[in-house]
Order: C-alpha cells, then structure tokens, then sequence
C-alpha cells in the first residue's frame, strides 16, 4: 500500500491516536538545523519501552510518490545520524535534531514534504505511524498550537492560538474579514486566548504574516458542539444508501450503536463540518437525507464519528481510495479519482463511498438459468489476478475467456474474494466493505455481465467469501476499535477483541452476535438477489464458533454444537429466500460434524456441502510413494455421509501443486523417473482418471488441466519463498501450445466429457480400493445393477491406475465375465473370463473399461491429430520426435512423406526417432497400434 498525506499549511503539530510530532523551530527551514519530537504516549509503539530507537525519513514528491532511495534503515546499519534520543524524564519522548540538508544530501530547493516515523531495529519492535512536516525555504508561518487543522469545541471555552514565523512580520487574527487580534509589530511568535462565541456551527480563523514584503497566511476550522437532533427514520429506510423516485436525493443511515454524534463529509459540502450535514438519531441509527444532487453523478462521502472517526457507509456498493489510482483505465473506464480534500495521514481513515441516484439498472439476458445440480458440480476455482497479466486483470477479459473453460467441460466457476479489500494485488481474504466489488477487476456492472455470460453458457458462479474476519478500515471494526493496541474494544458488537481459535487472520467476527448474524445474512442475500450468483464457499468456516480455543487445534477441530447451530441458522436464512444456493463450506473438521451439516436439510433437496482435501493422497501417488496414498476418503460414503456432498479437490489455493512436488520428489526406478516434466503429466493424468471418474461433486484449481507447475511461494524474483505465497504467480497460457500439456487438458475435458454424457460417473455405486497402495482401482455399478447391459444408460465401468515406478501385473476385479472395452486403447475388446483378470500396466499406466461401448472423442490440433491412446510431441518438431503410447504396447511407426514416399527414420529407443536430418516441411507418420493404424501429419521446422 502507498502512503498517502494530509496536506497540511505549515501546521507543525499533528496529533492521532495518542501520537503527536512536533518541532522546533515549528516553521522548519530545510537548511537549519530542526528539533523533531515524538511523544508516543498511549500508543503501543509506547508498549515496546525501547531505548533504541532510529528515525526513518523520506522526500514526498506529490502526495503520494515515495522516493525510497532517501530512506535511512536502520534495520540494516545503525546510522547515528538516525538515531534519536530517548527523554530522561518522560520515556514517551523521543526527538532527534537534525539539518535536512545534510540528512538527506539534497539541497534546500528539494526539501519540501518530508515523512518520518520512530522504529525500533527490526520491525518486530514495531513503528509509529507516518507523520509529514513541511520546510521552507522561503518566508513562512505555522500553528504552533492548535495541533489540529479542524476540531471541536465547547461554546465559551478558550482556544490557545500560537503563530510562528521563521521572519520578524507583523501578525494579525481574523474571524472571517473580522480582526480579533494582532502583533505589537514584527515578531517571530505571537499568541492569544480566543473564545468562543456562542455561534453554532464551523468557525475558521485565518492568520496573517507580512515581513513587509510579502503576506502568508494560514488557517484552522473549529466547530462549535451543537446536540444530536432525534427523530425517527421515515417508513423504508434501511442502513446503507437509500434512493428514491426523486433522483435528486438519497437518504443516509448508518447503524452505530453507543455512537453521539455523526456528520457527512463529501462533495456536495466540500469536505467541511457543517451543522447542515450532521445526521439525526433514531435509536442506535443515524440518518440524514441529502438533497440537490445532480441525477447521475457521483459524489463521495463518508462518515465523521464521534468527533475522530472517519468511516466510509459499510453498505455502499463502490468505494473509493487512494490505491485507485494504479488501476488500469482499460479495467475501470472513468473511476472517479480520489477527492484531495479528503486525504488523511491516518490510512485506514481513506475510504470513501459513493452514492449516484438515477442509475440505469442492468439488463439481465439469462433469466431461466437453471443451477446444476449439486452432486454433479465440477467447479473451476479461479484467482483473476492470476489467471491474467498485469493491467489485463478484469472481468472482461474473463468473459473472453468463458470459452476456454466452457469448451474445458466444467460447469461452475468459483472466484476467490472479490469483495472489496485492501491493495490491489490481493487473494482477497481481506475483505473491508462486504457490499462493494473490489475494483480492480471492474466495474459492478461488467461484474454482472460476466454472471450473465456465465448463465447463458450453462455455468454457475460461486463466491468464495470471507466471513469468520474482516481488515481494517471495515466500518464495524472501526466504530468500536482500540487504536493503541490494534485490536476491536471489548464492547465492539461484531467482533471479538482476540479470536476465539487458532489460525484467524485480521479481526474475528463474533458469529452468535444479534449484530453479525443481521449483517453477514443481509452480505448473503444482496449477493444472490442483487448479483444473481448461485451460491456461496464460505472461507474458514471451522471459525464461526465462540467456543474458546484461541491455540489448540485440535479441540478447535473437534465437534462443537454451537458452531453447527451458527451455520444451520445462516443456511436456514439463505434458502429462505434463495431455495437453490450452493452453500460450500471450508471446514476441514471432525468427520462428525462435517457429516451433519451435509446431511442437514437433505431430505429437502438442500444441504450444504463441504470441502475434501485429498491433496496429500493423490500427490503421493503421483510421485510414486505408497505411504498416506489411501484415496478412499475423496467419496462420501467412505467417509459414511448419506448424501453426496463432498466437494472434493486434488488441488486449491491453499496447496501446494502436484506437478510442484512430482519433479522435487518423485520416486524412481532405473531410467523411469517421476521427476521427469512429461512422466509427471502423464502420472497427472492418471489421477485425474482416479479422480473425475467418482461420483460427487469435484474441483479443479485453475490451470491444474495444463499441469501447472509454479510453487504456491513462487516469489517475483523467481526464489520460493513462504513470505510469498499470496504474491502474484506467472500466468502461463502458453502452456496450452505444448503439446503434452494439451493432453493433459484434452484428458481432463475428456472425463468431464464421460461425466455429463454417462450418469454412470455420477451416479453409479462405488467400490474404491482402499488402504495404503501403489495400484488403485474402482468398480462402478449401475443402479439397479445389470450384468448385461443393453445400453449406456445400463454401462457399468472399471478404472485402474498403476502409480508404482515400475510396471505392474495388475489382478483387475471386474463385477462381471463377458466382453469389456478398454476406453483408452480406442475400444479394443477385453473378453473376461473370471471376475479377476489381469492387466499388464507400465509405471503411471492407467486403464478404463466399460461394458458398452463407449466412442473416445478424437482431438484435433494444428495440422495434427493427437488420439487419447498417444502422446506426440514436439510438433513441429526439430530435431528428435517422441511417440508415447499410454498402454503397454510399444507403436510400430512408418514415415513418408507427403506425396507417400517412405522416408527411413533412425530410431532412438523405443518411443524416440532422429529427426534433425529431414529438411523443412511436411510429412506423415502412420502408427500401428492394438486399436488399429493412425496416420498423423508432422511439420518439420
């Protein structure tokens, strides 16, 4: 995140949340030398009771570029000329007296804005927030007092007003054009007691300086108290933004209980307190209705507090802050800009929410999508920051690409997080405004539209959303918040001031909370009615519970009934009024409890479903180890769940990547290696064969159909590192110009293919081999069961895969004798004889039977025709050719050329020819298998 700065008229105090910086002279000339005071008195900064303590200093170009290269770190090499100087009577003082001339190495004419903050020697100790002073080099004045550019006051009390000019000048006061005070002749400091009048509202007072060749001057704003108005809410207003049939007003509500006073500062008043603008109170709820706003434009505001709390509305649909600015215009054409005015040197103060009357609504096209059904779900879960290149990172570019996904076969698309969050290059698990969508992906409309698209193409939407926490500056975190130990106060209604479990992020919401519980059901239903997703993945969901166990895991994973109620009632809510929504949840619990809550409701037709890690499994098979390889519990019933609702995955966001692992660690056995790019794939695509073939709903981590291959702590710089695991990862789309990695997603459309067409691998009764193996097989059986099937609808299917390094004699269990296909040797007939037949498989050899036959779709590339039975690659080719058959036969290959003349081919080893004599052009290459003869075209470069 950038750092942002409050620009400031010479003021030389600056006061937070128990922080204040001064200096001395308070009107600093870059050239001279400077006393800097922090007094971090009541800040957790004060906590750390360090005596060590360096300044951190830097050159603010704008008001927003950083120049990093003028940072002193002392984190790396103590600098005493950085290191300040702790008091000997208070220890909540630290100063630090330097010449910015020197301390930089700049000259004056480039020292204007300067930002400091205390540090400890590593940032364990922590630091103080970022604080700016302004030097002059020229002729200026300062408060010295107030502190504050704008404040509240009592009628009648007294205000201590100082001005300090860095030349003798002749000072005066002004209230308005009226002069309340000046100088007895030039000085370079002048004071006075001002007070106030009785008059309400906003009152500025402007100082003066002239050194008799030039005038500045500078000024503050105080407001006078005036008391909440309370009057109740007209009939229909809810909490957020409320518009009407008159498009030239909106009403404002905010619900914010223990709360005295609020204000709306935004573009229609300019930014400034205003009696005008302070809201009534009804109740725990304050309100106000804005009116002579221009239909259609937008205006941004938010809410002032309590006279120190700057929050944005926790219900808007857009919000805006300064991180804006570094989002593409080609993803969000014309993002109104962040208001000047209302920068804040505090950043969690910086967001602003938008409201615009007269909006045109969306036009949905899809309106009678029907949701697949539950059981049946492949669903893609897919990050956009990563699914795309810099600056292409957008819905749009998304709905492009529908067709990629939808030619894959899958039939959902879960996206991770898009709610608005902090920064830009997020995961997403920082959510801050639960209403908005983030807009670094787009627009909300171009979000819709993506939905429709998906609608009208038969794929549902699913969000993955994050509700046991949310970030700073979250509204509901903010209003009840302890600023100086950086946790929610012990009366905040949302949230607990520590999580009640272990591995909780961020601020911990408190799920039994009449609070939350009216919140998180209205984030669910806007969601579903307003967006028209089909369902939720709630994140950490294992975390909506009270019951205590802030570190231990395992009693934190045990049953917890409480925890169980929370989630029934929240289901129950959602299918109130949305009957179909997917309800997903990441719980990773004791299987008791997971199979309760998918079995709840499922009489009905509802039920949620929950996640099913099997990632250690399937990749201990694919690097060749037998240990923890038992793969029984990525079906509901091994796991003894009535109904098919476990969503299992081989791969997800949170895991590392099987092809990652498979060339670190795989096994081997003399030149077969399951290190080896192309062994792994294919030993990738013997999984997937164990894997989409059983019934029950599945997911796929995006781009695991091209083998992707980059370490979940990927760093930028090309290291792996775990400080980088959420940090944008390569997008690899070329990946689909290699061929092998084609047939791993040709293999994978394929089973997604055999899924939709033949209820058998979603219906059908599963017998899984179990336990500990190297060799796994399933039995798949109609129902009702017939051993003489007259159709597909009748097909019955066995699948076995040899995941050993070495080939195996494999004693296959058929349900019964008779004339079986073998799917992947282009059908060819396997007539068995005894229920036990065996199979001969090579290492990662992997075999489908059906009792009817069933076609294979032939894949047709450039210029080439790739059968499933065959991997070909490189083509075009260049200097070696290898030709792989996935069964156990090795291909007999005659060349030609294109006009039929037989060319001679040297051959290398049994799937590999020399290539690099033939001169460029186009040849052909027939391939005899068991499934018959294939004649492929190759081009030489």
């Amino acid at each position: 995140m950038k750092r942002v700065i409050l620009l400031m008229l010479n003021v030389a105090g600056f006061c937070s949340f128990g922080q204040i910086v001064t200096t001395n002279p308070s009107v600093p000339s870059p050239s001279q030398p400077v006393t800097i005071t922090f007094d971090v008195t009541g800040t957790e900064f004060a906590t750390k009771n360090l005596n060590d303590v360096w300044l951190w200093a830097w050159l603010e170009n704008g008001a927003t570029d950083v120049n990093a290269a003028t940072n002193v770190n002392p984190a790396t090499a103590a600098q005493d000329a950085a290191k300040a100087s702790r008091s000997s009577t208070n220890p909540n003082l630290y100063s630090i007296t330097l010449t910015a001339t020197q301390f930089f190495n700049k000259p004056a004419s480039e020292i204007h804005t300067v930002g400091v903050l205390l540090k400890g020697r590593d940032w364990s100790n922590g630091q103080t927030a970022d604080k700016f002073m302004t030097f002059s080099v020229n002729f200026a004045i300062a408060f010295a007092s107030p502190s504050s550019s704008v404040f509240f006051v009592n009628e009648s009390e007294l205000i201590n007003i100082t001005v300090n000019s860095n030349e003798n000048a002749t000072i005066i006061l002004k209230n308005g054009s009226t002069t309340i005070a000046s100088s007895a002749g030039a000085v370079t400091e002048f004071s006075y007691g001002h007070s106030v009048a009785g008059t309400q509202g906003s009152v500025t007072i402007t100082a003066e300086a002239n050194n008799g060749s030039e005038v500045k001057s500078i000024s503050f704003t105080y407001v006078v108290r005036t008391p909440t108005v309370v009057e109740s809410r007209a009939s229909g207003i809810v909490d957020g933004i409320n518009y009407s049939a008159d498009v030239s007003k909106a009403t404002l509500s905010l619900l914010a209980p223990g709360k005295s006073s609020v204000y709306v500062l935004g573009d229609f008043n300019e930014w400034e307190i205003s009696p005008d603008f302070q809201m009534k109170k009804d109740g725990e709820h304050f309100w106000l209705e804005i009116d002579g706003l221009t239909p259609g434009s937008e205006y941004a505001f938010q809410y002032f507090v309590d006279e120190h709390l700057k929050i944005a509305d926790p219900y808007a649909d857009k919000i805006l802050d300064p991180d804006d600015q570094y989002i593409p215009p080609a993803t969000y054409p014309g993002l109104k800009p962040f208001p000047s005015k209302a920068l804040s040197d505090q950043w969690y103060f910086n967001r602003l929410a938008v409201l615009q009357t007269n909006q045109s609504p969306f036009e949905w096209e899809a309106t009678d999508f029907a949701k697949p059904a539950g059981e049946n779900l492949v669903i893609y879960e897919l990050l956009i920051r990563d699914f795309f290149g810099s600056g292409e990172r957008n819905y749009q570019n998304l709905i492009d690409t529908l067709a990629y996904l939808k030619h894959l076969g899958v039939n959902a698309i879960e996206l991770m997080p898009i709610m608005e969050f902090n920064g830009n290059e997020s995961w997403g698990y920082n959510p801050t405004f639960m209403f908005a969508p983030d807009k670094y992906y787009g627009t909300k409309n171009k979000f819709k539209e993506f939905i429709d698209n998906c609608h009208q193409n038969g794929i549902a939407v699913i969000l993955d959303i994050a509700m046991n926490h949310q970030d700073l500056p979250n509204p509901y975190v903010m209003l009840d918040f302890d600023f100086v130990n950086g946790k929610p106060e012990a009366d905040n209604r949302w949230f607990n001031v520590n999580a009640t479990h272990p591995f909780s992020v961020f601020f911990d919401m408190n799920h039994e909370s009449a609070y939350t519980k009216k919140y998180l059901d209205t984030v669910n239903y806007y969601w579903l009615n307003e967006y028209k997703v089909d369902g939720f993945r709630f994140d950490l969901s294992k975390g909506f519970t009270q019951t205590n166990n802030p570190s231990n895991a395992g009693a934190w994973s045990s049953y917890d009934a409480s925890r169980i109620a929370i989630l029934k009632r929240m289901a129950d809510k959602i299918w109130e009024h949305t009957p179909e929504a997917y309800i997903i949840l990441e719980h990773l619990s004791v299987n008791s409890e997971e199979k309760e809550l998918a079995e709840y409701r499922s009489d009905e037709g509802k039920g949620m479903m929950l996640w099913g890690k099997m990632t250690e499994q399937y990749n201990q098979l694919t690097m060749g180890y037998v240990e923890n390889s038992d793969i029984g519990g990525v079906y509901h019933e091994s796991r003894g769940w009535d109904v098919p609702h476990l969503v299992a995955y081989m791969e997800s966001h949170d895991e590392e990547r099987l092809m990652v692992k498979n060339i670190l660690y795989g096994n081997a056995a003399g030149s077969y290696s399951a290190k080896d790019k192309l062994t792994s794939l294919s030993r990738i695509r013997a999984a997937n064969t164990l894997f989409y073939s059983i019934p029950g709903p599945k997911m796929l981590w995006q781009f695991g159909e091209l083998g992707y291959d980059f370490s979940i702590n990927h760093c930028s710089d090309g290291s792996n590192n775990e400080s980088c695991r959420v940090s944008p990862k390569p997008v690899k789309w070329e990946y689909r110009e290699e061929s092998y990695r084609r047939w791993l997603y040709d293999h994978v459309r394929d089973l997604l293919r055999l899924r939709k067409n033949y209820d058998i691998f979603t219906e059908g009764a599963l017998t899984l081999s179990t336990g500990n193996s190297l060799v796994k097989q399933l039995v798949l059986r109609n129902n009702p069961y017939t051993p003489s099937p007259s159709n597909a609808d009748e097909m019955n299917a066995v699948a076995v895969a040899n995941f050993d390094v070495v080939e195996n004699a494999v004693l296959v269990e058929f349900p019964h004798t008779g004339t079986w296909y073998d799917y992947y040797a282009g059908g060819i007939t396997l007539d068995v004889e005894g229920t036990s037949t065996s199979v001969t498989l090579s290492p990662g050899g992997y075999k489908l039977f059906t009792d009817v036959r069933v076609v294979s779709t032939v894949i047709t590339g450039s210029e080439q025709s790739i059968l499933n039975e065959l991997d070909i690659y490189p083509n075009p080719v260049e200097d070696q050719l290898i030709i792989r058959s996935d069964n156990s036969s090795v291909p007999d290959v005659s060349w030609y050329s294109i006009y039929g003349v037989p060319i001679p081919l040297k051959k290398l080893d049994n799937e590999t020819w020399e290539a690099g004599h033939l001169p460029p052009g186009l040849f052909i290459a027939e391939v005899k298998t068991r499934s018959g003869i294939f004649r492929l075209k190759l081009i030489k470069k």
